[in-house]
């Protein structure tokens, strides 16, 4: 019989009466029940974030000297393009006009030449986009903002590829930081995963095929319905907005449309697609594969039975044939036996009858024997028989004697 722990049962049967857990005691319950997994999330947003801080204090003075270096280099530009034109105009009273077009046609090309390599360059052809789209004002690439997308986006990863780290410091310590990174990522969002997975699928009563369903019908509804909310908060298509949601979930990334929301609105889009996406897989590819694997061990067993019942088969005919060999004879052995006890419950004369047949049958059988290639003819003069002498005084054989025809 259970006993309840607690209360006037407990009491009556003598137990500790159990307190009543206070609100501290069901806090720290708790914490040590999500302790773990709220610390790995709140490691995984610390790394992105110091991650981000060592970029930007790693990246962001290169862009300065770059930037200045550009600025410099287009002044320079304009200046010598803008004195060999006053010098041309100057020779165009001297010079026909076919001289001055053909060299006016050399300096546009050389400008136009020295302007476009400076393109190469990220934080050059960000200098130029901010001086024609911009009205002459600089947005740095690498702000708080941007470097925590940067980090964000690297250890889940998506990499969008907006901006890179230029210098060789920041290459080697991005090699370092995914190494670390992405495995943490994974790791937290496999945990906030299996968690909600667990509880939803609780919440479907555990059963399978309707929570597959439910998960795949998700995934194809949150890329839209992210998409519609981004064309209403910016000036993209649709088509564009369900685009840039759907590579962005499935960890593509292009980079070929620029994030159009709030940098921590597009982190937290990102982590909870990414995170509907893994569960998905794990849950959807796990439960095919385990399909798979159990058709492929079943028809391994039923090769093995099919094997078996045609040994089976094998061994049943084998038998059969036995069985009726010996049956057959056995039938010959008895009516053997018969025709014997048939010959011997005969009166005298009538086996005498059947004892002269059997002779003279043997005869006949002897006399119609063909001949066969060896046939070694016996000389019975050489066998020494008994005789007897009768009156005329001739040598007879016994027939009592001789038994070589016996």
């Amino acid at each position: 019989m259970s006993r309840k722990a607690g209360g006037l049962a407990a009491i009556m049967a003598g137990q500790p009466l159990v307190k009543k857990p206070t609100f501290m005691q069901r806090m720290r319950k708790l914490f040590r029940a999500t302790g773990l997994h709220f610390g790995l999330c709140m490691i995984c947003i610390a790394y992105a974030y110091v991650g981000a801080i060592v970029f930007q204090s790693l990246e962001y003075p290169y862009e300065e000297i770059v930037r200045k270096q550009t600025d410099k280099r287009y002044k320079k530009l304009m200046e010598g393009f803008i004195n060999d034109l006053e010098q041309l105009m100057d020779q165009a009273s001297k010079d026909d006009d076919h001289q001055l077009n053909s060299s006016l046609y050399l300096r546009t090309d050389e400008y136009t030449k020295v302007l476009f390599s400076l393109f190469d360059n990220p934080i050059s052809l960000n200098y130029f986009d901010s001086i024609f789209y911009n009205k002459g004002d600089y947005i740095d690439l690498w702000t708080m903002d941007s470097a925590i997308l940067f980090t964000s986006t690297t250890i889940i990863p998506v990499g969008f590829g907006l901006i890179t780290p230029l210098t060789t410091s920041g290459r080697f310590f991005l090699c370092l930081y995914a190494i670390i990174g992405i495995p943490l990522a994974l790791v937290t969002m496999s945990d906030i995963g299996k968690f909600c997975c667990d509880a939803a699928f609780r919440c479907f009563h555990e059963k399978m095929f309707l929570f597959m369903v439910t998960l795949l019908l998700i995934i194809f509804l949150y890329p839209i319905f992210g998409g519609l909310i981004i064309h209403l908060l910016s000036d993209m298509t649709v088509f564009d907005s369900i685009y840039f949601c759907s590579i962005t979930i499935l960890t593509v990334g292009y980079g070929d449309i620029g994030p159009p929301v709030p940098v921590i609105y597009l982190i937290l889009f990102i982590v909870i697609g990414v995170t509907l996406v893994t569960i998905s897989v794990d849950v959807v590819a796990a439960n095919i594969i385990h399909h798979i694997h159990y058709m492929g061990r079943h028809m391994g067993k039923a090769k093995m039975v099919a094997t078996k019942m045609m040994q089976m088969a094998q061994k049943i005919s084998i038998n059969k044939g036995l069985g009726l060999g010996m049956a057959q004879l056995g039938a010959f052995a008895r009516m053997g036996m018969m025709m014997n006890v048939n010959v011997n419950a005969m009166p005298g004369d009538a086996k005498g009858a059947i004892n002269d047949t059997h002779i003279i049958t043997d005869e006949a059988n002897i006399k119609q024997r063909t001949s066969t290639a060896f046939d070694p003819e016996l000389d019975f003069d050489l066998i020494d028989h008994g005789t007897r002498a009768d009156t005329d005084g001739f040598a007879f054989f016994d027939d009592a004697d001789n038994d070589a025809f016996y």
